[in-house]
Order: structure tokens, then C-alpha cells, then sequence
């Protein structure tokens, strides 16, 4: 289950608002903040993500690098009490702590990134390289996601994003550079499988009281991409 993480304000801040939680991997912060007890078992905060899987140079995937663009009202959340620059936007110092804590707060919830390589479940290394970046119309996390151990992808190398419980729904941007290898050897391949359409299951999800079935382990699931990577 995900936990509450909380930005400090700075003394000045402190004055004129009060502690407030924070974090993309959340949803009690969501739950707790922004919806009442009943909630329904539908996304209500929305990620565009584009991923990069890189490798070394003996050819193992070390890491995967993240840029999760967060939806308008998440946004428009997180941006709460911050001052913009000159040039209207949110510096990366100014947007550094949230970073640091939002980036910090998703290992409670696994990154909400599944791996298997070679039939074995993959597991992370702390997270480094954190930034938030403002568009000028969303803010989108920046961060590196180092693989435990190094995995070499001869046989089949299956990443999917996804939140178990479907409060959050990661969706890959629309475009041919959503999903990229780094530093891959000649011969190396990338897939990207689309999940079956299911309407049937997200209108059941939709009548889920999520305070009853507090496991919904495979209603994220069934919507996420799985990324598929081979070398030879």
C-alpha cells in the first residue's frame, strides 16, 4: 500500500501554508486529500510516461530512465504555494525538494514499474539523476532507475507501468519515441504490445468500492503496455 509523504515548507512558507502531502505514488495522499471515503476504483490522476532502457557496454540493461508527465489538476496540485521565475515557469531549484520527494516516495509503491528478465521478477536500486521540469504546461518527473543487478536480454525482457489498483493510470506518450533503447548492441529488438481492449472490466472497476477490496491487483494490469526487449 502506498504511504503519505509531506513537503516542509521554508520558514517563510510556513507563515502562510500548512504541511501538505505530496508524491506521484501517493494515492492515500489522493485518497485522504482529494476524494471522499468512497472511493471508486477508477484512475483519477492521469501519467504520460516515455521510458528509455539502458544498457552497458557488455550489452545488460543497467537502468531505465523516466520522464512521467503528470495531468492538469495534478499539476496544478503539486504547484500549489511554489513562486515562478521571471520567465513564468518553475525553476529546477525551485521544483528540487518536490523532486526529491516525490521520486523518494514511489519505492513504496515499486515505481510502479514490473520487470521480469529471463523468467525472474527485476528488482531496483535506489533511484538517482531526480528532477521536475516545467513545460509551461505540466510538470514531468525526471528520474533514473538503476537495475539491482545488471540483466542481459537473451531471452525475453518484459517491462509494464502500471499502478496495481488503477488509481493512477500511466498511459506512453502518442509518438515513436515513448519507448527507446540506450547504448544497445547491433541485434537488439523493442516491442511494444498493447493491452486487449476491455470495457467490461472497466465499468466493473468503475462499481468497486475500493474501501472493500483494498487488493485489486490485476485491474492495472489489464490496462498497462508491456515493453518487450531481446538481443541475441
Amino acid at each position: 500500500m502506498n504511504v503519505l509523504a509531506a513537503r516542509d515548507p521554508s520558514p517563510a512558507q510556513s507563515r502562510t501554508r500548512t504541511r501538505r502531502p505530496v508524491g506521484l505514488a501517493l494515492a492515500t495522499a489522493f485518497v485522504a486529500t482529494l476524494m471522499p471515503l468512497r472511493a471508486l476504483a477508477h484512475p483519477h490522476v492521469f501519467v504520460t510516461t516515455r521510458e528509455v532502457v539502458v544498457f552497458d557496454a557488455d550489452g545488460h540493461v543497467t537502468a531505465i530512465k523516466n520522464a512521467w508527465a503528470f495531468d492538469d489538476f495534478y499539476t496544478a496540485y503539486l504547484e500549489q504555494g511554489l513562486d515562478k521565475g521571471p520567465d513564468g515557469r518553475y525553476s529546477r531549484e525551485t521544483l528540487a525538494e518536490l523532486a526529491k520527494t516525490n521520486t523518494e516516495g514511489l519505492s513504496d509503491a515499486d515505481y510502479f514499474t514490473f520487470i521480469k528478465a529471463n523468467g525472474r521478477n527485476v528488482k531496483f536500486a535506489a533511484p538517482s539523476d531526480y528532477w521536475l521540469e516545467d513545460t509551461g504546461k505540466n510538470l514531468v518527473l525526471h528520474f533514473t532507475l538503476p537495475l539491482a543487478e545488471p540483466v542481459k536480454p537473451s531471452k525475453a525482457f518484459v517491462m509494464r507501468i502500471y499502478d496495481p489498483t488503477y488509481f493512477v493510470a500511466f498511459d506512453p506518450a502518442q509518438d515513436e519515441n515513448s519507448v527507446k533503447l540506450e547504448n544497445q548492441k547491433p541485434g537488439c529488438t523493442l516491442l511494444v504490445r498493447k493491452p486487449p481492449q476491455n470495457n467490461a472490466l472497466k465499468q466493473m472497476l468503475a462499481q468497486i468500492d475500493v474501501t472493500q477490496q483494498p487488493t485489486l491487483e490485476d485491474a492495472g494490469a489489464a490496462f498497462a503496455d508491456s515493453i518487450l526487449v531481446a538481443c541475441p
